[in-house]
């Protein structure tokens, strides 16, 4: 049966994949502050140890870290299983990874950029929807989101592969849902433009920067798509660049 809206969130455990990715140490603090319980998944168990470190000291038993390359299929499964078998099911997923080529017009792109765009967003995606789906059928309710960039709906200079590979997730996004809405899916794709983080700070002017999505907005988005409220969502694109002007 689907949840009802009423599941206490301090029993909702979450899936972060790409627990290392610019976004993840807000994100990761978000579920834990709501009362989470987070499995946080990525592909270099060093880089993930200190991700975690940086996490409140009380966080404790309610975070799992699980090491994985999100391009294998195999060895998300096994990870996926691990924190079901620790906390008895899971709730939500979410999927942080973002990995690929630089952007450069698409006359100077060849087929080995479009592959690595391929295996660094798009297979990163499908694994990791791929390997929570079954245990979420099983309960009959489980909450998915990917996340996608503005270029998935109107590619900037220089990122026609980028935009390529995103648009993809959200199309398999929509069609998660359609396959298994009426068996207690919710599946979303939150479209986010420009988020300020400290990279984004050197990069960006600083007009881009002030009108960019913080940290906490980006995190507050994907908290509210993985929760019980956001039952009446599925197949829904949620574009997050309220401050941006064309």
């Amino acid at each position: 049966m689907a949840n009802d809206g009423k599941q206490d969130s301090r029993q909702r455990t979450v899936i972060v994949a790409g627990a290392t990715a610019r976004t993840a140490g807000a994100v990761l603090r978000t579920f834990l502050d709501a009362g989470y319980q987070v499995a946080a998944l990525a592909r270099d168990g060093a880089r993930l140890h200190a991700q975690l470190e940086r996490l409140p000291a009380e966080a404790g038993e309610r975070v799992l870290p699980l090491t994985a390359d999100l391009r294998e299929p195999a060895q998300v499964e096994r990870a996926v299983a691990a924190a079901v078998e620790r906390f008895g099911r899971v709730d939500a997923s979410v999927d942080l990874a973002q990995a690929g080529t630089a952007w450069k017009p698409f006359a100077e792109t060849s087929l080995d950029d479009l592959r690595a765009q391929v295996d660094g967003s798009l297979v990163t995606a499908y694994t990791s929807c791929r390997a929570v789906l079954p245990h979420m059928l099983a309960q009959g309710e489980g909450y998915i989101v990917t996340v996608a960039g503005g270029s998935a709906l109107d590619p900037g200079p220089g990122r026609a592969l980028f935009g390529a590979c995103k648009a993809a997730i959200v199309a398999m996004t929509k069609g998660i849902a359609r396959d298994h809405k009426s068996q207690g899916i919710r599946a979303n794709c939150l479209v986010a433009g420009g988020i300020a983080t400290d990279q984004a700070r050197r990069s960006m002017s600083a007009a881009d920067y002030q009108a960019a999505v913080t940290l906490q907005e980006f995190a507050g988005a994907l908290l509210y798509l993985t929760s019980p409220g956001a039952s009446g969502l599925s197949g829904a694109v949620i574009e997050l660049n309220g401050r941006e002007i064309d």
